[in-house]
């Protein structure tokens, strides 16, 4: 079975506290309530602890991981979009979270995998409204760079930043130069998700630089759902990688 970081209940506490407020500071920008935020958390929580107590035989556990899930999903899905899609997405989340597993832990992205499927079935696009950038004293400031923290806390930084600074570059060279546009909540919070990317740092730097060079070419062919379809590419290659190990 993989061995997780010791770091990572620290890691995921922060990712909640900063995941949520972020929300909480996109919904009072726009002045209204993210109704399919609370629902999106409540559907994975409750379908976590459901599926651990009566299908696993598990001791009830605070619902860290789904919580984040739920956060995710209710904070990238469309603002005000039918709240169906958030319980659909949160259900596929969650589902795959505990059926499509290798060595112990799940092999996709949670909260990926649920966007990926429920807003193709939709036909929506993701939104990432509480990713979004805030005009402080005439710049741009993406809060978003805020969640580095629970990247720090879960010894993921080579991923995240080698895949910042590699997209960086080739933001720079194809003319796309705003650093505020850099996608840091998919980087420092989905990306480099504890279970579904490596924690050696060679492996960490590979992986970030070959991950920013797939989403660059998706983007640059503008692939409906490239962050995601990017997300879930990686996220199986990994797989196969400690597979062939």
């Amino acid at each position: 079975m993989m061995k997780i970081s010791p770091h990572t209940n620290s890691m995921y506490n922060w990712a909640i506290i900063l995941l949520l407020f972020l929300a909480v500071v996109a919904s009072y920008s726009r002045q209204a309530f993210p109704v399919n935020l609370l629902i999106s958390i409540l559907t994975c929580s409750v379908l976590d602890i459901l599926i651990k107590k009566f299908l696993l035989k598990k001791k009830f556990s605070f619902p860290s991981t789904a919580i984040i899930s739920g956060t995710i999903i209710g904070s990238i899905a469309p603002f005000s979009s039918n709240p169906l899609l958030v319980i659909v997405a949160s259900i596929v989340a969650i589902l795959s979270k505990h059926i499509i597993r290798f060595k112990g832990t799940n092999v996709f992205n949670p909260a990926a995998t649920g966007l990926l499927v429920s807003l193709a079935i939709f036909s929506l696009n993701d939104e990432w409204w509480a990713a979004t950038s805030y005009n402080i004293i005439g710049y741009a400031i993406p809060l978003a760079f805020l969640l580095i923290i629970a990247n720090y806390k879960s010894r993921k930084l080579g991923i995240s930043l080698s895949f910042l600074l590699t997209l960086a570059i080739l933001y720079y060279i194809s003319g796309f130069i705003s650093l505020s546009f850099l996608p840091y909540y998919f980087a420092f919070i989905m990306l480099s998700e504890p279970k579904t990317s490596p924690y050696k740092i060679k492996e960490q730097i590979i992986y970030g630089i070959l991950m920013a060079i797939l989403l660059f070419v998706l983007l640059s062919y503008s692939i409906k759902y490239s962050f995601f379809i990017a997300l879930l590419i990686g996220n199986i290659a990994y797989a196969l990688y400690k597979y062939f190990k």
